[in-house]
């Protein structure tokens, strides 16, 4: 019997991961609010998506779909905590932050990681 082996998530966040690092370097290479920004950017977005893919891919078998549908629920729904409760943190503690450097990298995480996560569930195959 053979099972359906789980996505390379993890990896595909420290790729994530690593390219928000050299992003962040090289912005705060030329502006060191700019590379805090886009570093606090990128981690609004990487953070909840690790929490969310902890929970998605916890259980799995056909027999656990009852916990692998509450699994992913409770995984969504920390995810969107996790978002809201970073954009608000961020915008309450930092004030001098630069927006468009922080949201710009926020949003291109968003594209990168389904890329990544398509490239690695595709592979799978």
């Amino acid at each position: 019997m053979s099972t359906i082996p789980k996505p390379r998530i993890l990896f595909a966040l420290m790729i994530q991961l690593s390219i928000l690092l050299v992003l962040s370097a090289v912005a705060f290479w030329n502006d060191s609010l700019l590379g805090f920004s886009v570093l606090v950017g990128g981690l609004n977005q990487i953070v909840p998506q690790a929490w969310f893919s902890y929970y998605a891919f916890k259980h799995g078998g056909a027999n656990k779909t009852h916990l692998i549908l509450r699994s992913m629920y409770r995984g969504e729904t920390g995810k969107i905590l996790l978002t809201a409760s970073g954009f608000v943190a961020v915008f309450v503690l930092f004030d001098d932050l630069n927006m468009l450097g922080f949201m710009a990298t926020f949003i291109a995480m968003i594209p990168l990681q389904l890329g990544l996560v398509a490239k690695f569930v595709n592979t799978m195959r």
